[in-house]
């Protein structure tokens, strides 16, 4: 079957659909075959085409029956139903070997072994993929650290060893995909006075495992220096982090002078917790708030190559 949409040159062929979503062109003949799970159109010498929504959800199904879930009922769902499905926790297998290296880690912390803690931090990054990883293991620790610190169950050298642990090793996982960079830059940064940076450093990474250039800046920048740095660099998107929300009153303005230096075609993306007290109106038009790393990287799939 074939689709009844017009040709647009920005449309991805079969190959390039492959290599988007991880699947093998005989895969994508078969479900498309047996399925239907999504119709191509076809180019002027006859060759199949797809849109960017066909890449997203075609991603959306091999994640789903990488999860167990059978491509004969998910070609049945809609793309709210398939969404809602990848939302829901992961099966608890993969969960309970997530939360088996967090609590690896914890311990050995408790215990100031940080040969032990690295070893189980490799291995996590040796065995789960990147959004898994940050998800399930790193931003878990990170957030446990923080509170058994506060209640005086962690010294600060307990927690500065896990720190330098995860940057040291996400930093080194960065500078490794970095280097297979094929797609297009993405510079990442704080606002002025914005310090946390370990959800943008893990985003860095993220997005450099999927082939994008990462230029990371790290923390407390200006926004005209951030926008003078995306231009030279030719960015296709600005990647800024959110976490303190004392700091969020000259978020809106800061944001309206990133967002007026910069040429429409370069997106401005925001993702961090103190994103949710941000009022909507305060946004600039052109600015885009991510819920969470699934939407990162459904918002990097939906883009041009």
């Amino acid at each position: 079957m074939t689709a009844s949409w017009a040709y647009d040159p920005a449309m991805y062929s079969i190959k390039a659909v492959a290599q988007a979503t991880g699947l093998t062109v005989e895969t994508l003949r078969a479900w498309e075959r047996r399925y239907g799970v999504v119709v191509p159109g076809r180019d002027s010498t006859g060759r199949r085409v797809y849109r960017p929504e066909d890449v997203l959800r075609l991603r959306r199904l091999r994640e789903a029956t990488e999860r167990g879930h059978p491509i004969g009922r998910l070609a049945t769902l809609n793309e709210d139903g398939l969404a809602d499905l990848l939302s829901e926790a992961p099966d608890r297998s993969s969960q309970a070997a997530s939360n088996a290296f967090v609590e690896r880690i914890l311990e050995s912390a408790q215990r100031f072994r940080s040969a032990d803690c690295e070893q189980a931090i490799t291995l996590a990054i040796a065995m789960l993929p990147p959004r898994s990883l940050v998800e399930e293991v790193l931003q878990p620790l990170l957030r446990e650290v923080g509170e058994r610190w506060h209640r005086g169950e962690f010294s600060i050298a307990q927690e500065r060893m896990i720190s330098s642990l995860v940057r040291r090793h996400v930093g080194l996982m960065l500078d490794s995909f970095d280097r297979n960079a094929r797609l297009p830059p993405i510079v990442f940064a704080t606002l002025p006075g914005e310090r946390h940076e370990f959800g943008l450093l893990m985003s860095a990474m993220m997005c450099a495992s999927r082939g994008h250039k990462a230029h990371y800046l790290g923390a407390d920048l200006p926004p005209d220096e951030i926008a003078r740095y995306a231009l030279e660099v030719q960015a296709a998107i600005v990647a800024l982090s959110l976490v303190l929300q004392e700091g969020l009153v000259d978020v809106p303005d800061q944001l309206r002078t990133l967002r007026s230096a910069l040429p429409e075609e370069i997106g401005v993306w925001l993702g961090g917790e103190a994103c949710r007290a941000l009022p909507k109106d305060a946004i600039p038009d052109g600015c885009i708030v991510l819920k969470d790393c699934l939407e990162l990287e459904q918002r990097l799939e939906m883009r041009p190559a």
